[in-house]
This record gives structure tokens, sequence and C-alpha cells, in this order.
């Protein structure tokens, strides 16, 4: 009589490929969006070791490139620029950015659906376009590249 239960062996190698494969595919993901979006090439010029010092923002609205970020941006504003980081569990390919504020050239106000935002070239010439909650500009230095 054969039984209809998998074998132990089925049971014990489907969490553990879960295990394995679900962290690798995630980063993948990362990668790719880092890739795509435009935030590897922004690391390139603006990759930054310091901790952030200035005003915070949490969760952000935001989007690099063709890559939305949602809600899950930090970013912190000072004087000399914006650093922008993504949420922990984002951060795999996603390196710490401070960009000067000289650096972002134009900065007009836009939408992404309802949500007020920036959208700024940063760099010259252009490495990526930056989309982030108008907040981010409008209660920081970031407000003089505003007219």
């Amino acid at each position: 009589m054969e039984s209809d239960s998998s074998p132990a062996w089925l049971l014990v190698l489907m969490p553990l490929l879960f295990v394995v494969c679900f962290p690798l595919m995630w980063c993948a993901v990362l990668w790719i969006n880092s890739q795509i979006g435009g935030w590897s090439r922004l690391a390139k010029r603006y990759r930054s070791s310091e901790d952030p010092n200035g005003k915070t923002f949490h969760s952000v609205q935001g989007q690099v490139g063709i890559v939305s970020y949602r809600a899950a941006l930090e970013c912190t504003a000072n004087e000399k620029g914006l650093y922008i980081r993504p949420w922990a569990l984002f951060r795999f390919a996603h390196p710490l950015l401070f960009i000067p504020w000289s650096e972002m050239h134009q900065v007009t106000r836009t939408s992404l659906l309802w949500i007020p935002v920036v959208r700024a070239d940063a760099g010259h010439p252009r490495v990526a376009v930056l989309r982030l909650a108008a907040k981010v500009f409008e209660e920081s230095e970031g407000r003089r590249l505003l007219s």
C-alpha cells in the first residue's frame, strides 16, 4: 500500500531551499534595481563613509531613475548637501550617498501621483535623476534651489 505523504527529506529540503534562495533572490533584485535606477552610478561619484549630520527625514518617498523607493529612504540635509540611504532591509548594493547641493541641477517641483516631489538632475553631466519628497528640499538648505 502506497502512502500519499511526501518523503521526509522533502519536508526538510523545502524550508532549507527557501532560507537559502530567498536572500539570494532578494540581493539579486536589489542589485538589479541599483543598476537600472542609477544608484550604482551615483555611488561611483557620491559614495560617503561619514556619518550623516544635519536634519534627518525618515520614511521619505523617493525615486532614483525609474526605481521607486516608496517611503523607504532616509535623507539627511545640511548646509553642504544631502545624504541619502535606503532602510537597512534595502541597503544591499545601495551605499550611503552624499550629493552636494551644487551638484543638483534642473531642480523643479512636480508630483509622483498625488505626492509633491522635487525632481533634480544629480551631477553635471547628469549621473541620475532624483525625485524626492518636496519636504526634504523645502525644510532644508535645498530650498535655495527651488525658484
